[in-house]
């Protein structure tokens, strides 16, 4: 694990991003998370890093999304086509269409159909970009929820009673088959689960294997 502390941990995320398209020569598959965070991430690859990423070879896909239309304020897809997708016009996407039945098992068909698998047969993403809440949440996989020891499925839909509701999201097997996992995480409301994952390892972003972390002083300095 490898922990990157600046002013502006989306800027560091998107330049080592931009890093890592120039030096990959095959096809990009990225997985990006909702939230607050990412967003200031993709309108930075939308603008200042835009020219430094050949789009036409990546494919973004969506690690978790609430069951909601595209068009609702609270969507992630959303959020990740006004700040990134809309500015973008040769990235490929596939949107989580959470809003319809079946939508887990049927975002895992698109998975397996769009992205190699590894020698297990799971699919196997260059790039998973998550965050963490408060409650040391990441991707949609809750404290007490039963995603948390899913073992089989890569995507499903995940009962969320603290929040009273229920979202897609992939799961573990998924999420630790990919080849690199970072963490986008700012806010000193995060320190605490951050310190947590590093002593007691009891919140659920601490199952996610050997993640790289860019985060701000906040997130690192409260215990």
């Amino acid at each position: 694990m490898s922990v990157f502390v600046s002013e502006s941990p989306a800027r560091e995320a998107a330049a080592a991003f931009a890093t890592l398209c120039e030096e990959s020569i095959a096809c990009l598959n990225l997985a990006v998370s909702g939230g607050s965070t990412p967003r200031a991430l993709f309108r930075l690859l939308a603008t200042e890093f835009r020219e430094h990423i050949p789009w036409q070879r990546v494919a973004v896909f969506q690690v978790d999304e609430r069951c909601v239309p595209p068009t609702d304020s609270q969507s992630n897809w959303k959020m990740l086509h006004e700040e990134l997708l809309a500015h973008v016009p040769n990235l490929t996407a596939f949107r989580m269409e959470a809003e319809r039945p079946r939508a887990a098992e049927d975002y895992e068909r698109v998975i397996r159909d769009n992205a190699p698998a590894n020698e297990v047969g799971v699919p196997r993403f260059d790039l998973i970009l998550l965050g963490m809440g408060a409650d040391g949440h990441t991707a949609s996989l809750f404290p007490g929820t039963d995603a948390l020891s899913e073992e089989r499925r890569l995507v499903v839909l995940n009962a969320v009673p603290q929040l009273s509701t229920e979202r897609i999201t992939m799961t573990y097997p998924l999420i630790n088959a990919a080849a690199r996992r970072w963490f986008l995480v700012q806010g000193a409301d995060k320190a605490p689960a951050y310190a947590r994952i590093h002593s007691h390892g009891d919140v659920p972003a601490a199952l996610v294997a050997d993640a790289d972390w860019f985060v701000d002083a906040s997130v690192v300095g409260a215990k």
